[in-house]
């Protein structure tokens, strides 16, 4: 059996407060299989956002291991961070502002790309950014819009390809789709859910909405004050929620839930 591509235990994460400490995520313990999405639900302030920044490497005050594909992240030196965070990205909730706003769609994915040494002439820049606006959906006329020229949708999918252009094999999206229309987000998620299909690619979706996690993720993980309070494979986790809260948000069901379900991977971009 192959080995995870991830691997947390007892994560803990914590912000100084005056002269104590709060506790963010207390102990996760869980792991990601290779291709595979994991769902981790869980209202505002669950700790769902820290337990992602944390395992990435973005805290200050962590504990615990983080293994990525056999490497330690948490003990990695400069070079081997820089390393991890081009095969590890992660893609915020607010599409604006993620991105510059006085760099067109094209010169950002192309700083990009000249950061991390993966072009040298500007003929290849021009092909490599038109290729990953293309994997997103996106014509390669998108290139000349500045961000204010997208809509939500399109903002997010040049965040998506701004990510996968360095050769990310993780994603974390963290409520990825909350600030758009309930028909936008049903685009978005499934072109996750295409990448992951087509592209092998690993992620982790963060958010409230155990109707999505119904369609997006292979295993879902709920969380409260900072604690894991269920996890397992969708199917059961969604058909039978052991406790209390899990059972709560799944109530919820908003419209979004069904929008995924009627709408096939690959859909267009007109918002």
């Amino acid at each position: 059996m192959n080995a995870p591509l991830l691997m947390v235990e007892n994560l803990r994460v914590t912000y100084p407060a005056g002269r104590r400490h709060v506790t963010a995520v207390r102990g996760a313990t869980f792991t990601i299989e290779r291709g595979r999405c994991l769902g981790v639900a869980g209202e505002s302030g669950s700790g769902k956002s820290s337990l992602a920044r944390g395992l990435l490497g973005l805290e200050t005050h962590v504990a615990g291991r983080v293994v990525f594909d056999g490497q330690e992240v948490l003990k990695l030196d400069r070079a081997g961070r820089l390393r991890f965070r081009r095969r590890a990205q992660m893609v915020f909730q607010d599409p604006l502002g993620s991105l510059n706003p006085r760099m067109k769609t094209g010169a950002a994915l192309a700083e990009v790309l000249r950061v991390h040494g993966l072009v040298a002439t500007r003929a290849e820049t021009e092909r490599q950014v038109a290729r990953w606006l293309e994997t997103v959906g996106l014509d390669g006329a998108y290139a000349n819009r500045f961000p204010h020229e997208l809509s939500g949708g399109q903002r997010q999918r040049v965040n998506l390809a701004r990510a996968l252009c360095v050769g990310a094999e993780f994603l974390v999206a963290d409520e990825p789709v909350s600030a758009l229309d309930v028909s936008v987000q049903a685009q978005v998620l499934n072109l996750l859910k295409s990448l992951q299909e087509t592209r092998g690619i690993t992620w982790m979706l963060i958010g409230h909405d155990l109707a999505v996690m119904r369609h997006m993720a292979d295993e879902v993980m709920v969380m409260k004050d900072g604690a894991i309070l269920e996890q397992g494979p969708a199917a059961d986790v969604l058909a039978r929620p052991a406790h209390p809260y899990a059972r709560e948000l799944l109530a919820a069901v908003p419209d979004v839930g069904r929008a995924l379900a009627r709408r096939r991977p690959g859909a267009t971009v007109s918002d």
